[in-house]
């Protein structure tokens, strides 16, 4: 959980309620990620949303564990090329960056025809995060065909990681 914090730059982290927000998505990246279980997930949810409410009362932290809105940060927020890891202030940023990246991709390669709604989205972020780290690594589990490759390229691409 550390290391995602401090993949963070001071540049990203201006206010106190960034960085509480960043220790709420490592802490989900970690281990609520983790979790297979739709009820497991649940219960962490809960926890955590009871652990953020105690310990950071002053910030409104509700947004997210409610209503479900998501609390995504990546190294791509800026600009493909920007590399600082900050908070993507809603899904339609996301989706514009991120089909921002998949048109970059078929200029220069195989066209690849990606649909790419909220989970897609989410899951390029969590991949590009994974593989950007230190020893990064993830076992990606699916049916054939539900694109865990296609998500992985996409998200090594948005790394600029190549094929060797």
């Amino acid at each position: 959980m550390f290391q995602g914090l401090l993949t963070a730059k001071p540049e990203a982290i201006k206010e106190p309620d960034n960085f509480v927000k960043l220790w709420v998505h490592e802490a989900e990246r970690i281990y609520g990620d983790r979790l297979v279980d739709t009820a497991n997930l649940a219960t962490y949810k809960h926890f955590s949303a009871e652990i953020a409410s105690k310990s950071f009362s002053k910030f409104n932290l509700s947004k997210y564990f409610k209503h479900g809105e998501p609390l995504i940060f990546a190294n791509f927020v800026g600009s493909l090329d920007d590399k600082l890891y900050d908070q993507f202030q809603s899904g339609e940023a996301m989706s514009k960056r991120l089909h921002e990246a998949l048109t970059e991709y078929n200029s220069v390669n195989a066209v690849m025809d990606l649909v790419l709604f909220e989970d897609a989205m989410k899951h390029v972020c969590k991949i590009s995060r994974i593989i950007s780290a230190e020893m990064g690594h993830a076992l990606l589990v699916g049916v054939g065909g539900s694109g865990k490759q296609s998500l992985s390229t996409l998200a090594a691409f948005i790394c600029q990681y190549s094929k060797s």
